[in-house]
């Protein structure tokens, strides 16, 4: 990471950042949905796409004045990242190409599956329209080896990631472990990544990822988006009572 503050938010200090899903795909159940949203203990907001239905333009138009003015991530996540998106590689870069072409997000998630060449394109697109970057990887079948996600982790904070972000399955508590070490190893080199071990055996990641390194944490609002997610006010209020850790 280049700098302290991305998009507002200073993730390097305090707590890891609580993220709330949106993942309604009408548009007027979206504009409600993101009303709720913004009374809740949010610092920002991921917008899920790959599920919306309607114009995209009038969603990004709607959404800015029912998020009480915090940062709005763009997420559209393919079926091989666990999302509803059929696009193939090439259509997954114009479509996100097209999307760095209008207003109202801060961040934008870039999968690393859809090839280097590719993520360093919207990478830098979207730096010059001063958008910063979660360059994604999902593995829902497994926890890869603890050199593995950290070696991914620091090539895409290489590839100009503004956050590298990394989501496995976990089977046993070693998995877990093996996380929580990789992302402690990364950040050492990289500053703040994303991490989680996802389903109920990763709970624990979500909620003390930030002491390892991690420095976003998504918590459900009305819906979740992956396994594993906690309810948004569970999640301040377990983060609150490790403060002194983080």
């Amino acid at each position: 990471m280049k700098t302290d503050d991305i998009a507002g938010l200073a993730f390097r200090r305090g707590l890891p950042k609580i993220c709330v899903p949106l993942t309604e795909s009408r548009l007027p159940a979206l504009l409600e949905e993101a009303a709720q949203a913004s009374v809740l203990p949010a610092d920002l907001y991921e917008w899920r796409m790959d599920g919306f239905l309607e114009d995209l333009g009038q969603a990004l138009a709607g959404l800015p004045p029912r998020l009480a003015g915090k940062p709005l991530l763009c997420t559209l996540r393919t079926q091989r990242e666990g999302g509803a998106c059929k696009l193939d590689p090439q259509g997954y870069e114009e479509a996100l190409s097209a999307l760095l072409d209008k207003d109202g997000f801060q961040l934008i998630d870039i999968e690393l599956a859809c090839g280097e060449g590719r993520a360093k394109r919207l990478i830098e697109k979207a730096k010059s329209r001063g958008v910063a970057t979660v360059v994604s990887k999902h593995d829902f079948q497994k926890t890869p080896p603890v050199e593995e996600i950290a070696g991914t982790l620091l090539h895409m904070a290489e590839l100009g990631a503004d956050l590298p972000k990394y989501a496995v399955m976990p089977h046993t508590p070693q998995d877990v472990l093996d996380l929580l070490q990789a992302t402690l190893l990364a950040s050492q080199e990289a500053g703040p990544v994303v991490t989680m071990a996802m389903g109920p055996l990763g709970k624990l990641s979500r909620v003390a990822g930030g002491v390892f390194g991690s420095c976003i944490t998504f918590g459900a609002g009305q819906h979740a988006s992956a396994p594993g997610q906690l309810d948004v006010e569970d999640l301040q209020a377990i983060l609150q009572d490790l403060d002194p850790l983080l």
